[in-house]
């Protein structure tokens, strides 16, 4: 159908709707730099969101204009939802989270969301205040019966005008003024004669993104579609609008007869004024961030963040680049929210979600999400660690050596959320100025689980790296740290922030490292053999492992026989020798690390040069690992059931106390190992080491993941592990137990006489080639 280009259409009872959903965008190319511009983001098609429903008199049709497009229709691995909330004139957007599948804000937790918003353009660029009206972010708890005047809850709460769809300044959440007639005698109730609470979404909070400015105040310009909003009167106490503005209140906050009071009422949401026989309200925009440009054919990021501790929402925009790098200086507001007014009574759960609207004026309002709070709430943290010189970078030294050993620290912390975050794919950009050595993921939940970056995942300036492990509730850090070193320049340079990214398809964040100073040293030591030795055990290990190297001064000569060279070997007394030789640039050193010195796993030297003079170089970090093979670590002796109280055919009776059966694998490379079980009829105790012929009606039994029950009668298989990584691993197979999985003891029936039943577990480690260790 064509589109209606009327600011509203009315019936002879003066009822406002909404245009049709399926219109034609009034600016198709701004839509379409819309799509084409979009970052990634989430997939929020069903059920994830929900889409508002609400009708116009006389009809069932949703005339929510709001729409879920895809950001590429070609990439089926792109995922990215983009919801449309208007695209024409006379329209109303809205778009809930959907409780129901856990989608929602936990007033209990701390929560974090964040989305990019689209404001669109004006269609006449000689015309910059023709745009409008804009979207808002709402919380909410509607009832149906939570407002006479607006009586929708859930989904179906929507700003309404005698029951129907309000849109143009409402945004589809505050109360719409489309009641205006009057008279000047200024009765006492006007504020009664004239609601407007009521007809907002009930229960409900927003933060308003508006890019229209309703200011008509004269009695012929007042026409029963709302256009004074952002009006100023000297009087009223309310703050200048001067553009475009993000404010924050509550939608069905209580109002203010501007002419019925003497003090201004700084807490209500709205004004009541009037011009002749007209009255209309204007609203007291709180928290307001004022003259800003929204509708620039940009994607705008906002952060949202909600302190359950202080009750405090917050929100950042403008705080990132569509590239992902962090913006100086966003825009900031924040409100400590009064909970009560939401009616929750014991819940913990906010609907929330976005609204959005068009009058006179249309803009393309779209949104890309980024992240679900319920689904996951996550954040990243960088450093840097100058390994050479010990110290984190913030800090108070911020400096770098050329040469020095830099690691890149990124740390992803998973903080609650009812979804695991998975295949998290890392991108971290890493400065032309030091090399790529290669890196580890490690996990708290896993300390002796070493996930490798190897080299090769290095290209075009950035580590790119799918996370193996996902972060949970069970699991809730990874370290990801690349190690570089410094190269080798003439000149100091401060080197910029880098970006890194975190994407999956349930939530995505950004960081950016810090920056950096790399300084000239006036005396420089360079190890020049590898700084990363690997042996696969000490039988492998030579008798002597040598080490070269050159100590230089910057833009001068050196004269060696006035050096001394220090190293020392985990930790302990440094040892020393004197160089020796002619006058250059560079002098030579070399020493020997004997094999009677290193032990098992990881071992460090560090080595330092020093001058007559006192002059020092920084320390630089050797590392030899020594594999230890595969082996047993700490195995429980001494190991029990809870009791069994009769018992009755086919229970599985739980473990008691403290299991242990840790392997230790000190081999390098990507080495598999599987551990065995074989457990001995349990027969009854005596005494010490004495034992009757009666044996216990059950047996020993282990429960894998998939819920099947596998006797123990002959050697079994219960774990296998695959080992990619040069660091010694330390598995205890036990932490991986749990109500549901591991060893229990089965009951065949419930006729075993009282007492103490003992029997035997057999472990067997195999490796890769089939050795066995019992």
């Amino acid at each position: 159908m064509a589109l209606d280009t009327k600011e509203v259409y009315a019936d002879d009872n003066d009822e406002v709707y909404v245009s049709h959903v399926d219109d034609e965008p009034a600016d198709p190319e701004d839509l379409a730099n819309a799509i084409a511009t979009a970052p990634k983001g989430l997939d929020i098609s069903d059920p994830t969101f929900l889409r508002g429903v609400f009708s116009n008199p006389g009809s069932t049709e949703n005339v929510n204009s709001s729409k879920v497009i895809r950001r590429s229709n070609e990439n089926s691995v792109d995922k990215t939802g983009i919801l449309r909330v208007t695209h024409g004139l006379n329209q109303l957007g809205a778009i809930w989270s959907n409780i129901d599948n856990s989608n929602y804000l936990d007033i209990s937790q701390d929560q974090s969301m964040s989305m990019w918003l689209y404001f669109g353009r004006p269609i006449d660029s000689k015309k910059p205040k023709e745009v409008g009206d804009g979207m808002a972010f709402v919380l909410q708890n509607a009832k149906p019966d939570s407002s006479p005047l607006n009586p929708f809850g859930g989904i179906n709460a929507i700003s309404r005008f005698n029951g129907e769809p309000a849109h143009g300044e409402t945004l589809g959440v505050w109360g719409a003024d489309f009641k205006n007639d009057g008279s000047a005698k200024f009765p006492e109730n006007l504020l009664d004669l004239f609601p407007i609470s009521g007809r907002a979404i009930p229960n409900s909070f927003a933060i308003e993104f508006d890019t229209f400015l309703n200011q008509l105040t004269l009695e012929n310009q007042i026409d029963h579609k709302g256009v004074s909003f952002d009006a100023y009167i000297s009087k009223s106490g309310v703050e200048k609008i001067v553009g475009q503005h993000i404010s924050m209140d509550y939608p069905d906050g209580h109002s203010y007869d501007l002419y019925g009071s003497r003090d201004f009422d700084y807490g209500s949401t709205y004004v009541l004024a009037y011009s002749g026989n007209k009255y209309y309200y204007i609203m007291n925009h709180k928290h307001l961030q004022n003259g800003l440009n929204l509708t620039n054919s940009l994607w705008h990021h906002i952060t949202v963040k909600f302190d359950h501790s202080t009750s405090e929402l917050s929100y950042a925009f403008d705080d990132k680049n569509t590239d992902g790098t962090m913006k100086d200086n966003p825009v900031e507001g924040k409100q400590k929210l009064d909970m009560n007014h939401f009616k929750l009574g014991d819940g913990e759960r906010l609907r929330w979600g976005f609204t959005g609207s068009t009058g006179a004026f249309s803009e393309n309002n779209l949104i890309v999400f980024e992240s679900i709070p319920s689904y996951v709430n996550a954040d990243s943290t960088v450093s840097l660690i100058d390994t050479t010189k010990g110290n984190t970078i913030p800090g108070k030294d911020n400096n770098v050596n050329i040469g020095d050993d830099l690691d890149f620290v990124y740390d992803l912390n998973y903080k609650n959320g009812s979804r695991e975050w998975s295949e998290i794919l890392a991108t971290m950009n890493l400065p032309e100025e030091v090399s790529f050595n290669g890196g580890t993921v490690t996990y708290d939940k896993k300390p002796d689980y070493r996930e490798e970056i190897s080299v090769s995942e290095f290209k075009d300036g950035k580590v790119k790296h799918l996370i193996q492990k996902n972060l949970s509730n069970d699991n809730k850090h990874a370290k990801i740290m690349l190690h570089t070193t410094v190269k080798q320049r003439t000149n100091k340079i401060k080197v910029a922030k880098q970006h890194a990214h975190f994407v999956s398809d349930n939530f995505i964040v950004d960081d950016d490292t810090p920056s950096f100073i790399i300084t000239i040293p006036e005396m420089l030591l360079n190890v020049t053999s590898s700084k990363n030795i690997n042996y696969k055990s000490m039988d492998t290990t030579p008798v002597n492992t040598q080490f070269t190297g050159t100590v230089g001064y910057s833009g001068k000569n050196i004269d060696p026989n006035i050096v001394t060279v220090y190293y020392s070997i985990n930790n302990g007394n440094p040892k020393s020798f004197n160089l020796s030789g002619g006058s250059s640039n560079l002098a030579n050193f070399n020493f020997d690390v004997p094999k009677t010195e290193l032990i098992l796993g990881n071992n460090t030297v560090k080595v330092y040069a020093k001058d007559s003079s006192g002059k020092m170089t920084s320390p630089s970090t050797i590392n030899i690992f020594v594999g230890g093979g595969l082996r047993f670590g700490t195995v429980s002796k001494d190991v029990a059931f809870e009791t069994v109280k009769g018992g009755y055919a086919g229970q599985l009776v739980s473990r008691k106390g403290k299991w242990q059966v840790e392997v230790e694998d000190g081999r390098t490379g990507k080495h598999g190992w599987m551990l065995k079980a074989k457990a001995e009829p349990l027969k009854k105790k005596i005494g010490d080491n004495k034992y009757t012929d009666e044996v216990f009606k059950g047996e020993i039994v282990y429960k894998n993941m998939l819920g099947e029950i596998k006797p123990l009668t002959v050697s079994t298989n219960i774990y296998t592990n695959i080992k990619d990584s040069i660091s010694k691993q330390t598995i205890d197979v036990v932490n991986e137990w749990n109500s549901k999985l591991g060893m229990f003891l089965k009951v065949y029936d419930n006729n075993n006489s009282s007492g103490t039943y003992e029997g035997k577990i057999t472990w067997s480690l195999i490796d890769g080639i089939g050795s066995n260790n019992t």
